[in-house]
């Protein structure tokens, strides 16, 4: 079943929300592999207007890999990718979050989340991909929120400083499709 449009409005968070979350958290730059689920959000970062530089990258491996790099240089990085890329990226994100104690900031997508799924709990959905992405956090000991409403907006903030406090990765799971600017 899905629901109507209107109903979905309320589980998606404005790009320009999101940008100015980024900016309190002194966030210079964001890497990514560019997707669908938040093309609102690339958009926003890429006119520059909030002292935001987008650096695009062709796997999800690369993004972790530069988002180190500007940590090791003093800069102040956000991870941008899918359910499926942070897979991809594992290695790296052990080799580098986990092992070397690098603040890793992640915003992942739920790629292929149905929309009966939203407002539920993500493990009960049907795919695999959407299913498996807490329980494999928390097996690898990251710490995560979820961005599900306009109720969950300072879980942005709070995942950035965890990785910052903590010294490791840390996740905001974007649960659908960042909003555009109204």
């Amino acid at each position: 079943m899905s629901l109507p449009n209107e109903s979905l409005s309320k589980y998606s968070i404005p790009a320009d929300i999101f940008a100015e979350a980024l900016v309190r958290c002194g966030i210079k730059y964001v890497v990514t592999v560019p997707d669908m689920l938040q093309i609102a959000l690339h958009q926003r970062l890429d006119r520059a207007i909030d002292g935001i530089f987008s650096i695009n990258c062709t796997t999800e491996d690369q993004a972790v890999e530069t988002a180190a790099g500007l940590y090791a240089g003093g800069a102040r990085a956000a991870i941008i990718v899918q359910n499926q890329g942070f897979y991809a990226a594992i290695n790296s994100v052990r080799a580098l979050g986990l092992d070397s104690g690098i603040p890793l900031f992640f915003i992942i997508g739920q790629f292929g989340r149905e929309f009966s799924n939203l407002g539920q709990d993500p493990r009960r959905s049907k795919r695999r991909m959407v299913r498996m992405l807490e329980p494999l956090l928390e097996t690898l000991e990251i710490p995560y929120w979820r961005l599900e409403t306009h109720n969950d907006e300072e879980n942005i903030e709070k995942a950035f400083y965890s990785s910052r406090e903590r010294k490791g990765p840390a996740a905001l799971i974007v649960g659908h499709f960042i909003g555009f600017e109204n």
